[in-house]
C-alpha cells in the first residue's frame, strides 16, 4: 500500500502490494506552496509506469521463483534507491517512535499483504489483480467505522455498494471459476486497507525513516523464514530481471515524493488508475491475456466508485478542519 501525505489531505493509493514504503511526510517543497501541477502529473504518470513494470516482472519471475525468495531479493535492491532518498532527509540518525506498536502492525500486515499480492500476480493476469486491489479505498470506508469511529454518510456507502458491483461484474461468481488467486487478491485488500487506517492514526507523528524501516522489516521478516528453505540459485539474467524490479520500484518512490512536491495529493493520487492501462499492455504483449471486457467494463465502475469516495473524503477533510478552525 503506498500512502502518501500532503499537509492536511491524506490519499489511499492503490494497489496493496507494493513492498517499498512511502514516505509519510514530504520535502520541504511541498511546503512551500510552490506547485507546477502538469509536471507533478507528469511525474506521478512515470512512477506509475515504473511501479506496473516492477510488476510485471515480478509476475514473470513467479514462473521459476517462489514469491518468498523473490520479496527479499526485490527489497535488496529497492532499498539502494530508498536509502539515497532518506539520505537526503537526514538519514536514520535519531529516529523515534512515537507509536512503536502501531509501527511495528504496520510493517507486519505489508509483508502479509505483499506476499497475497505476489501469489496473486503469479496466478491471475496483472490487470486483474489491479481491478480487485483499487477496490481498497472502499474497505477502507467500511473498516473505518468500527475502528476509527467514523460515520459514513450515505453519499459514500452509495459508491461502496457501487463499487462492489463493479467487483461482481469483474469476478462474475457462478460464471467463472473462482480460485486462490481472486482470494489472495481480495486478502491483499484487506492488509492494504490495514495499513492505510494506521496510517490515518500515526502519519503525522512519525518520522519518513522509521516508517520505511518498518516495512522493509516488516517484509523481511514474512518472506525470510520460508525463503531460507526455498531459495534457488538464480541465473544472472533473473538476477538482472528481480534487480531491475526492485530498482524501478524503490526509483518510483523518489517520482511520487517528486509529484507531490509539485501537486495536490488530489490531484496526483487518481493517476494511480493509470496502472490498469499497463498491466492491460504487459499482458497482452508479453503473458498472452486477452483484454477480457467484463474486467475493463468492472475496473471502471470501482474506479470511478474509489475517485467519488476520495471526492468525498476531501470534502469531510476540508469540514473537520474548518471546524477546528
Amino acid at each position: 500500500m503506498r500512502l502518501w501525505r500532503r499537509g492536511d489531505e491524506t490519499v489511499p493509493m492503490a494497489p496493496a502490494h507494493a513492498p517499498a514504503a512511502p514516505p509519510a511526510a514530504l520535502p520541504p517543497a511541498a511546503a512551500s506552496g510552490a506547485e507546477t501541477p502538469l509536471l507533478g502529473v507528469l511525474c506521478s504518470l512515470l512512477a506509475n509506469l515504473m511501479f506496473a513494470s516492477s510488476d510485471a516482472l515480478v509476475k514473470g519471475l513467479t514462473a521459476s521463483y517462489s514469491i518468498f525468495q523473490i520479496i527479499p531479493m526485490q527489497v535488496a535492491f529497492a532499498c539502494i534507491p530508498i536509502l539515497i532518498m532518506l539520505q537526503r532527509d537526514g538519514g536514520f540518525r535519531r529516529m523515534r517512535a512515537a507509536h512503536p506498536r502501531l509501527i511495528a502492525l504496520r510493517g507486519l500486515l505489508a509483508g502479509i499483504g505483499t506476499i497475497f499480492g505476489f501469489y496473486a500476480f503469479s496466478a491471475l493476469p496483472l490487470a486483474d489483480v489491479y481491478a480487485i486491489a483499487f477496490c481498497t479505498p472502499m474497505v477502507v470506508t467500511i473498516l473505518s467505522i468500527p475502528i476509527l469511529g467514523e460515520q459514513v454518510r450515505a453519499h459514500r456507502w452509495a459508491a461502496v455498494v457501487v463499487g462492489f458491483l463493479g467487483i461482481l461484474v469483474m469476478v462474475r461468481p457462478g460464471f467463472e471459476t473462482l480460485t486462490l488467486g481472486h482470494l489472495s487478491a481480495l486478502c491483499s485488500v484487506f492488509t492494504g486497507a490495514g495499513v492505510v487506517l494506521i496510517m490515518r492514526k500515526i502519519s503525522r507523528d512519525e518520522q519518513r525513516a522509521v516508517l520505511v524501516t518498518a516495512v522493509m522489516l516488516g517484509l523481511l521478516t514474512t518472506s525470510l523464514p520460508v525463503a531460507v528453505f526455498v531459495f534457488e540459485l538464480p541465473s544472472w539474467f533473473d538476477l538482472l530481471r528481480v534487480g531491475a524490479a526492485g530498482l524501478l520500484m524503490g526509483s518510483a518512490q523518489f517520482l511520487v515524493v517528486r509529484a507531490l512536491s509539485l501537486a495536490p495529493a488530489s490531484t496526483i493520487a487518481p493517476m494511480q488508475y493509470t496502472m490498469i492501462v499497463w498491466a492491460l499492455a504487459y499482458g497482452s504483449l508479453f503473458f498472452g491475456n486477452e483484454i477480457d471486457p467484463f474486467v475493463v467494463i468492472g475496473a471502471c465502475i470501482v474506479i470511478a466508485s474509489s475517485l467519488y469516495i476520495m471526492h468525498r473524503e476531501r470534502i469531510r477533510g476540508r469540514t473537520l478542519r474548518a471546524h477546528v478552525k
